[in-house]
Parts: structure tokens; sequence; C-alpha cells
């Protein structure tokens, strides 16, 4: 008894395959469980967390003392700078995590073999997501502890308006290590991902300094009018550079929510979540075409 080719086709084609979306998932939390332990091994992880308190407990001693000495009793938001110094390291740090999750494997070899399992760029880089957002919520609540330790000791009060502004951070956060993943995703080497991600944050950094040296020219110097052009340009630049940056966004969102100005919160959030996912998407696109071979 023979069976046609075509019969035999027709079987394979009617057997159901595994869905799609729930194996990336299952990837994605294997690939997270295995990035989070490989982090809590590292020595940066540590250092991040010890880190920000630390810089915290200066800017709060510093204050304190600058309180003393004038007898003005008046310190205005005691905890916004500190709890802005938390969430800037860690997310600093996610933003690096994330530029060498892709690209050290791939020197490595590692991307490769990881890629003979049922594994696609969807759960690859839904798993470092997850793992970074796991990664920055250990880090803030380590910080947030201390901060509040620190208020008890101090008898300074810790607004809980400034908590949802916490609580909401880790959504800049993954748009920091999504733009990271770009990066390691496209560079063609751990040590090209590094140089591209130094060269974007000096960039990012360079735009408000930048403004703020020509906002300082006086009127009355001779070069005040052939600066206005180059003025109005880094203002641009640094009026766009708020909406796209997860930094001014996590910076602009504590704001705000200190402030109670739920509109301009559920704004950057909107920005911070399109963002993010824009750059999940490219990073997506970037493994795809880039491939996994070094």
């Amino acid at each position: 008894m023979q069976i046609s080719t075509s019969s035999a086709g027709n079987e394979r084609a009617a057997q159901p395959r595994p869905a799609a979306w729930p194996l990336r998932w299952r990837v994605a939390r294997q690939i997270a469980a295995q990035e989070l332990r490989d982090a809590l091994f590292g020595w940066s992880f540590y250092l991040t967390m010890a880190l920000g308190p630390l810089l915290s407990a200066l800017f709060i001693y510093n204050s304190l003392n600058f309180v003393a000495a004038s007898g003005l009793l008046i310190l205005a938001r005691p905890f916004f700078v500190p709890m802005l110094i938390v969430t800037t390291l860690a997310a600093l740090y996610l933003a690096a995590w994330a530029t060498l999750a892709i690209a050290r494997p791939r020197d490595q070899g590692a991307l490769r073999v990881l890629f003979f399992a049922p594994v696609d760029a969807y759960g690859v880089i839904g798993g470092h997501l997850l793992a970074g957002i796991a990664i920055y919520t250990m880090i803030m609540l380590g910080g947030v502890a201390l901060l509040a330790l620190f208020a008890w000791l101090t008898n300074l009060p810790f607004p809980p308006l400034l908590l949802v502004g916490a609580l909401l951070s880790p959504l800049f956060a993954a748009t920091a290590a999504a733009i990271g993943l770009v990066i390691s995703a496209s560079a063609a080497s751990s040590r090209s991902a590094m140089f591209f991600f130094g060269a974007t944050l000096l960039v990012v950094l360079a735009i408000p300094i930048g403004y703020t040296a020509l906002l300082s020219v006086p009127p009355t110097s001779r070069y005040y009018d052939a600066l206005l052009f180059l003025r109005g340009l880094v203002r641009t630049l640094r009026d766009l550079l708020n909406w796209i940056s997860p930094y001014a966004l996590l910076s602009a969102s504590l704001d705000a929510a200190l402030r109670a100005s739920w509109a301009d919160l559920l704004a950057r959030l909107a920005a911070g979540l399109a963002g993010g996912i824009a750059w999940a998407a490219l990073a997506i696109w970037a493994l795809r075409r880039r491939g996994v071979l070094p």
C-alpha cells in the first residue's frame, strides 16, 4: 500500500502546532530567571544598590548642615533629590547591563547555542526586559527602604506621593533597558556596544549642559546675537529630549507625582510607554536582522 506524498504533507500540515506566544512567554521567563540569577552573583548589582543610598546620605547630610548654618530651619522637598539619585543610578545600571546582554553572549557563541532551542527574538528581548524590571525593582526596594530609614533617623518628612513616583518608575527603567538592548542587538561586538552606549550618554548629558552654558552668555557680549540660532537649536533638542530620554521622563514623573500633577504624570507615563514599546520593537528587529553570529 502506497501513501502519496501529497496526502502525507496534508497530514503533517493538519497536525496542531504549539502556540507561538505561550512558548515565547515560557522562554522569556526562563531567560529572565537566568539573567536575574547572573545579576545577583555579580558585584555591579550590589555596587549600584549601595552607591545610590550612599550619595543620598551625603546629600541629606549637606542639606542638614546648610539648614543648621543658615538658621532658616526650612528644607523643601528633602527626599526628592535622594530618590532621583537612587532611581537614576538604577536605570543607568540597567541600561549598561542591557547594552552587554546580547552583544557579549554573541561574542562568546552562547547566543548561537541558545537559538538551537525553540527561541526567537521575541522571547530573547522579552526575557531581558522582564529580567531588567526585576533587577530594577530589587534595587529600588533596597533604596527606598534605606531612604525611609534616613527619614526616621533625621526626622525629615518622607512624602507618600514620592512613593507613587517610585512605584511608576519601572516603566521608564524598562525603556532605558530597551534602548540598551537596541544598541546590544545592533553592535558588532561588546566593545563597540559599550562605545555607542558611552557616546549616547555623552550626547544626552551634553545637550542640557550646553543649553545652560549658552544661557549664561550675557546679553552685553558681542557673541550674544551670533549664538541666538545655536541657542534655539539646542533648546529644541533639549525639549525633544525631555520626551524621549527615559532619565528625563523619570525625573519629570517624580516631580509631577510630588506636586500631585496627575495630568503631567499621565502624559509622562504615556510617553514612556510609547517609547518603551517602540524601542523594544526596534530591538527585536535589530536582533533578527543582525543575527546571532559574531
